[in-house]
């Protein structure tokens, strides 16, 4: 008798991605119906706090084994709904992935299984390993990506990523307003404080794979696509194509993107052009001399040069500042302001706040003797005063890139609704701020 398989994930902020369905868990579920698995998705909202009612009315007496996805943002709800699972039922096999996995503590849990890196071969293996009553005394030893309580020893070993079936093979009736997309994962480049540079190889799908998947978006009729990649593509050349292949296959979505300014040239800008676009996102970060370049690797040459092309040929586009990297200050905040308004003229900008995220070099900062360049976080990891601003610095400029940030939006957005809605976001964006 095959086991019957939930795969937990979580949503939240519905209006501004209006869909419950978490990329990583289409493609797993995908993965494993593959090979014939039966496997439902359940979707928690992560404000949910009766954790008791959602176990006992979707899970209890369904499923033999749960998978949870876990990251950054639900790392304080996951221990806790695995909790209660075993509670409820301790029978039914708890299997736990994704980013923040490698940084639980193990003391929080009991029996579940954990799976570091990419989920799809490991997660396979780890159902097979259950199916088969945990019989095989080697399995943790062969597979270093996969741990537990009584074998915690465990390593990120990449492997490419190979599918069977492209998306939308066996889940065909999920969400149409809004999908998450992605053809490759990781990144080529490696600024120190972004957690996209979370594998050594950037992993890219076939272009045939792709390219199929696509066709299918298009069949489906996806109202917006939100492709997730770091840049889409990886590289500039795979970009290109895979964007044509959206102006073909899938020019009813409308395609929210990232790209680097290093990946803007004429042809790219042609290709744009045609593409049904909500937005470009491009990151400038700072244009601040005094952050260290390996802090944010963009080309300035680029961004001078390639960007004021983007708004000059009407292409929406958003550019992406952050507050708070260490040797960035009240004064580099508002050059990099009056730059991207006077020089760049995107359609909108967001200076979003720092976050320190594990694992990155940046991270390292923290444990900087206080004579060098250096960073304080709080409990969530948020930047609250480095060795180039202190935190009452640091709130003047929240403070300061708000008010930029709404006068700018009165010139260059004119619907009213959007106007009030990121005028929201960007009063709330800062928890700093009381």
């Amino acid at each position: 008798m095959k086991l019957k398989i939930c795969l937990i994930n979580y949503f939240l902020r519905l209006k501004d991605y209006p869909t419950r369905n978490s990329l990583s868990v289409l493609r797993l579920a995908e993965y494993l119906k593959s090979f014939s698995y039966d496997v439902s998705i359940l979707s928690i909202n992560l404000a949910s706090q009766d954790l008791e009612k959602i176990v006992s009315e979707n899970i209890k007496d369904k499923y033999d084994i749960v998978g949870i996805s876990h990251y950054v943002w639900s790392k304080d709800i996951t221990p806790k709904l695995a909790k209660e699972i075993r509670k409820i039922d301790s029978s039914i096999k708890i299997i736990i992935g994704g980013p923040e996995t490698r940084y639980v503590n193990i003391e929080d849990y009991d029996s579940e299984i954990f799976i570091l890196g990419e989920g799809e071969e490991s997660l396979l293996k780890t159902v097979e390993y259950i199916t088969n009553n945990c019989n095989d005394p080697n399995f943790f030893l062969e597979n270093p990506n996969i741990f537990d309580k009584n074998h915690p020893n465990a390593k990120i070993v990449e492997s490419e990523i190979k599918y069977i079936n492209p998306l939308f093979t066996n889940f065909k009736d999920i969400d149409k307003d809004f999908l998450y997309y992605e053809t490759s994962r990781g990144c080529l480049y490696n600024c120190g404080y972004c957690g996209f540079r979370n594998r050594e190889h950037v992993a890219n799908f076939d272009l045939e794979f792709v390219e199929e998947e696509i066709k299918r978006i298009g069949e489906i009729g996806f109202k917006e696509v939100f492709i997730v990649d770091a840049n889409v593509g990886g590289t500039k050349e795979r970009a290109k194509k895979i964007l044509t292949y959206f102006n073909l296959y899938a020019n009813s979505s409308k395609l929210t993107i990232y790209l680097r300014p290093e990946f803007i040239d004429s042809e790219m800008i042609e290709i744009l052009k045609k593409c049904n676009l909500k937005d470009v996102r491009i990151g400038i970060q700072t244009i601040n001399s005094k952050v260290p370049s390996w802090l944010r690797s963009n080309s300035l040459y680029h961004v001078t040069k390639e960007l004021p092309r983007l708004s000059e040929n009407n292409i929406p586009w958003k550019a992406e500042l952050i507050i708070g990297l260490p040797g960035d200050d009240f004064n580099g905040l508002k050059q990099s302001i009056d730059f991207v308004e006077e020089v760049l003229k995107p359609k909108e900008y967001c200076c979003y706040p720092l976050s320190v995220i594990k694992g990155t070099p940046l991270y390292e900062l923290i444990k900087k003797d206080k004579n060098d360049l250096w960073i304080e976080a709080d409990s969530n990891l948020h930047a609250i005063a480095s060795s180039s601003y202190t935190n009452e610095e640091l709130k003047r400029m929240q403070e300061y890139a708000i008010y930029r940030m709404n006068n700018y939006l009165e010139t260059s957005i004119t619907d009213s609704q959007d106007k009030k809605l990121l005028k929201k976001r960007n009063k709330i964006m800062y928890k700093s701020i009381d």
